[in-house]
């Protein structure tokens, strides 16, 4: 990898030099490119390469796996990979409370809406599917699902759970109204 690293760099190097100075340019009389890649590169002897190592489409060697020798060393075509991340336990709220951002004009507007209810915020239509809040932290945060339109459009321009915590992780894109929950609500 050291020598292709460096013949790629020489190949770059070379043809820059010889157009600089055709260019004008004052190169240095004893600047010679390919002096990089004269001579036997020395690879370090900690690193081995093994010849049939495969590899992922970013070029990095696909490890086996070391609990199981026998092992595939990827999941082949037609097997699922599943991970369970354990959250906090979650409970569901009647409504939620959302606010908006006109961006042109600076306004906000807070909805309270019930689940299932569609609030407008500038010509937006924002639908409330479900909202969730932590059982042991019902005012620390609020999981919602949104469905938001424009001017009534059969395609929405947003369609995925808002975390309060965390607008940026699945925000609204929009030029220009921001939208995002605020907590759960109970009654």
């Amino acid at each position: 990898m050291l020598r292709q690293f460096l013949l790629v760099t020489a190949c770059a190097v070379a043809p820059f030099a010889t157009l600089a100075q055709d260019d004008g340019v004052d190169v240095p009389p004893d600047f010679q490119p390919l002096d990089v890649i004269e001579g036997p590169i020395d690879e370090p002897e900690d690193q081995v390469f093994e010849e049939n190592v495969p590899f992922d489409e970013y070029g990095n060697p696909i490890a086996p796996n070391p609990d199981d020798p026998n092992a595939p060393l990827r999941p082949g075509e037609g097997e699922t990979v599943t991970t369970v991340q354990e959250g906090p336990e979650v409970v569901e709220g009647t409504g939620a409370n959302i606010r908006g951002l006109d961006k042109l004009s600076g306004k906000t507007v807070d909805l309270s809406l019930k689940t299932g209810e569609t609030g407008e915020i500038g010509w937006l239509q924002i639908t409330l599917g479900d909202c969730r809040y932590p059982t042991d932290n019902p005012v620390g945060d609020a999981f919602a699902h949104l469905v938001i339109r424009e001017n009534n459009d059969e395609t929405p321009l947003f369609d995925a759970w808002m975390v309060a915590s965390s607008p940026a992780l699945s925000a609204l894109d929009h030029a220009r109204f921001d939208v995002w929950v605020m907590r759960c609500t109970t009654e």
